[in-house]
């Protein structure tokens, strides 16, 4: 049983990608017209003796007043409160704000000559170096001086760079850039570069041969459009036993040619920023010799990509033996065919695998035979397997009977994530097989053997289903809280963006439920 209710928040939490809309600016002809002059103020003789005493008694008064306003705010600063907190604290201040947020670096220079001693004396924030779209076209001499003062003034420390080429010139400026960085990519935590072509990749593989020592993340991304018709080569060859995280967008697993003893995450996707339909292919027998060359790795994701087969692959043989990835405890298919997808699940064993999440592409009429293929032998090959999460998969009519027989095969699960169905509703009757006890007669539950489907089943988290009104819910959770010793209680509750949620029956679940959450 999971301990924390925490862990379920994850579920059912699918984000499309955010357009980035120009805002309208709607423009008040008359703001900008003149005040209209008050006609008793017009007067052409000369003013009173009086009137001009008074005014210029005003004037010295401002004056007076804007001095002791001065003098109030010079007293106040000086004796703030933050004024007494330690130069080291502030500096660490300092480096959570950098991290935070990279453009509070030049803010932190202008408050005070004080701010600017630590700022200036305080190395690691200035390990932040960053070039892209804020930066535009031309202005790569400005980036360079940028480049040379943070290197300059982070020391040792170190330091990440993300570096989007499109706003560079291949042929000169890149070179500059790369001549300037290349002393000091030793001390490289993260590295981040995006290229048009691989022309562009060959130049900073020629300057890059001493990154590698620090390096903990990295991040590559390809033009599909322009890369696709050149021979790719091997970027990364040196060691690098520090690094982590990997994220290569459109770009091959050829990139990588070293040992990575400390892999923890590897992200295989296609390219972000355009929306296409096309898929990234993918070698099944280089793929799977990576994998099994980092029994480290804990969590894999693949977006948009379909596995490219040869004829000499293990999978054709009479009986293949399955790779066994022991420390992959969360895996992610993103708009991935469920043939691919099966073809993967059923080539391995995931001892510890935790979580699987999928989202399928709604454009394809695909079932989910691919669940009921992976749940054969699941207790062997998914043996802590806890938690299901999916989207746009299609459940829905006789969609639901391979959905359901492949739930029967894995007991295990605790949590079940359901998001944006093709159809735009779930319907009822999942909601009533997993309402249904094994010893009610009901038809729904005659294929079940007398079991309950999914025994240990705890939370249950819905989204973007516009036929979710809570009361299928909350038939859910009576059932399963009565079920005696035989099904676990219903202990979390998720519904996110399902706008036919009934008020009157959110209060029933927060009383049947120990934790709903309603996400509008």
């Amino acid at each position: 049983m999971l301990s924390r209710v925490s862990s379920f928040d994850d579920l059912a939490t699918w984000e499309d990608s955010v357009s980035h809309a120009i805002p309208v600016i709607v423009v008040d002809p008359l703001e900008d017209s003149e005040e209209p002059v008050e006609p008793a103020s017009v007067d052409p003789r000369p003013p009173l003796p009086q009137v001009t005493e008074i005014e210029e008694n005003i004037l010295s008064l401002q004056s007076q007043l804007e001095a002791l306003q001065t003098r109030k705010l010079n007293l106040l600063a000086h004796n703030a409160l933050i004024n007494r907190i330690p130069p080291e604290l502030l500096s660490r201040i300092f480096e959570l704000g950098v991290y935070e947020s990279n453009d509070l670096l030049p803010i932190l220079s202008l408050v005070s000559r004080h701010w600017r001693s630590i700022a200036l004396s305080t190395p690691s924030i200035w390990s932040y170096i960053r070039l892209d779209n804020t930066w535009g076209y031309s202005r790569h001499m400005s980036f360079l001086r940028k480049l040379k003062v943070h290197l300059e003034r982070s020391q040792d420390c170190k330091f990440l760079l993300d570096t989007d080429c499109r706003y560079l010139d291949i042929s000169n400026e890149l070179p500059q850039i790369m001549t300037e960085l290349e002393p000091h990519l030793h001390r490289c935590f993260s590295f981040r570069m995006s290229v048009p072509d691989w022309q562009c990749m060959e130049i900073v593989r020629n300057m890059s041969q001493k990154l590698g020592p620090s390096l903990e993340e990295l991040y590559l991304r390809f033009d599909p459009s322009e890369s696709e018709e050149q021979a790719p080569f091997v970027l990364l060859s040196q060691p690098c036993p520090r690094l982590s995280s990997i994220t290569l967008e459109h770009a091959p697993l050829i990139c990588i040619r070293t040992e990575l003893p400390s892999l923890r995450r590897l992200y295989l996707i296609r390219e972000q920023r355009y929306s296409s339909s096309t898929r990234i292919g993918i070698s099944f027998k280089e793929f799977l010799d990576v994998l099994n060359s980092t029994p480290t790795l804990e969590e894999l994701r693949i977006q948009s990509a379909l596995f490219l087969l040869e004829g000499s692959d293990f999978v054709f043989r009479s009986s293949p033996t399955p790779s066994t990835f022991r420390n992959l405890s969360s895996l992610s298919f993103h708009y991935v065919e469920s043939n691919n997808l099966a073809l993967f699940l059923e080539s391995a064993h995931f001892p510890a695998l935790r979580r699987l999440s999928v989202q399928m592409d709604t454009s394809n009429d695909e079932n989910t035979q691919w669940l009921v293929r992976m749940s054969t032998s699941s207790a062997t090959r998914f043996p802590v397997l806890h938690q299901l999460d999916l989207r746009s998969c299609n459940i829905d009519g006789v969609g639901l009977v391979p959905f359901v027989r492949g739930l029967h095969q894995l007991p295990q699960l605790t949590a079940l994530g359901l998001s944006t169905p093709p159809s735009g509703a779930l319907g009822p009757r999942l909601f009533e097989v997993l309402a249904t006890a094994p010893d009610s007669g009901d038809p729904a539950n005659a294929g079940g053997g007398g079991k309950w489907l999914l025994p240990r089943l705890q939370a249950l988290c819905v989204q973007n289903c516009r036929d979710i009104s809570g009361h299928e819910l909350l038939q859910v959770a009576w059932a399963r809280n009565a079920g005696g010793a035989s099904v676990s209680p219903i202990r979390y509750i998720k519904i996110a963006q399902c706008y036919g949620l009934d008020l009157e029956t959110q209060e029933q679940l927060s009383r049947a439920v120990a934790t709903v959450r309603v996400v509008r």
